[in-house]
């Protein structure tokens, strides 16, 4: 055996995979839950063991050598395999299980997917709880690789997320347009007829209105955008207004529709819109994340029946 690594134990490659993410002794130790005093003791065991300073003070933050670098992929590598081959060992049970769910997602499935996601890892899932942040522009390696989040869901065709993630398609909802009740627009809109007024454009990620602005260039038309919004929030009263059009995924305008004096119609050629899942290689035998994948693949089909992707394998652990 290697000398270095004969002096090293499970304790300080966990203290360098923090310092690495962290670049500051304090932020690791609370992280850790140690003291700032063992963080730093265990930081100058490392640096004696690999002959190697590993990280140099700068004005901001601790910058990591050319050797910490060299052994940050094979260390997290590690602890994350070990991570998941005691979760493994232990099982997935999700009625006892006690677990945080992470996932970025956009704002369509936050507003229209969210809360019933919610009820139902509640109902079959009582301990565990799920924690969403909002897709933003990150290729979300690194944030999978770290565990600090177990999943993104994204959108085919985007081409926002790194090519070592895993992925799999979820479901199609195609998009929609929303009107005053009582506009006198037809129920099926062409091209011409969604330019009549103008827009709303409601996205912060934005892959929902490019593809609609893509959709009308085909047909040599252009909308006039009358608000910009980074969120669904606004819509339902701008809308009251009487003087747009908004275009979003269905499942947006059905709730909408259902609590709001608004129409819906569909758009002919219609607009798809897929929503994929991904995660890190890592943990694509996660147990507990393989089970709330099936959740999610029950849940859309469930909803949307053939409009969701996956198969009925995907789906089986949730039942």
């Amino acid at each position: 055996m290697d000398s270095s690594l004969a002096r090293l134990d499970l304790n300080l490659l966990a203290v360098f995979d923090m310092l690495m993410q962290e670049r500051n002794v304090t932020r690791a130790a609370e992280r850790l839950h140690l003291s700032q005093s063992t963080v730093s003791h265990a930081l100058g065991r490392l640096r004696t063991a690999l002959d190697d300073p590993l990280f140099v003070m700068s004005r901001r933050e601790m910058m990591p050598t050319e050797r910490a670098k060299a052994l940050a992929g094979p260390v997290r590598q590690a602890l994350a395999m070990l991570e998941q081959g005691l979760r493994q060992a232990k099982g997935f049970d999700p009625a006892t299980a006690r677990r945080i769910f992470r996932i970025a997602t956009p704002g369509s499935v936050e507003h229209g997917l969210v809360p019933v996601l919610v009820d139902r890892l509640h109902r079959q899932a009582p301990h565990c709880r799920l924690e969403v942040c909002e897709l933003a522009d990150s290729n979300y390696e690194r944030e999978l690789e770290k565990g600090e989040l177990d999943l993104v869901i994204g959108f085919a065709g985007a081409n926002h997320l790194s090519p070592r993630l895993w992925r799999e398609e979820w479901f199609n909802n195609p998009l929609v347009c929303l009107s005053p009740l009582g506009s006198e627009l037809p129920d099926v809109l062409t091209p011409v007829e969604l330019v009549s007024r103008p827009h709303i454009h409601t996205s912060s990620w934005g892959h929902s209105q490019a593809m609609v602005e893509l959709w009308l260039a085909r047909f040599g038309v252009e909308r006039e955008l009358g608000v910009r919004l980074p969120s669904f929030m606004a819509v339902p009263p701008l809308m009251a207004t009487g003087r747009y059009l908004v275009v979003v995924p269905e499942m947006i305008g059905r709730h909408f529709c259902r609590y709001y004096p608004l129409r819906m119609h569909q758009l002919d050629p219609a607009i798809p819109i897929v929503y994929l899942m991904a995660g890190h290689p890592l943990t694509a035998h996660d147990e507990a994340i393989g089970w709330f994948k099936s959740l999610l693949h029950q849940l859309v089909f469930d909803l949307y029946g053939t409009d969701a992707l996956g198969t009925p394998a995907q789906r089986s652990l949730a039942k």
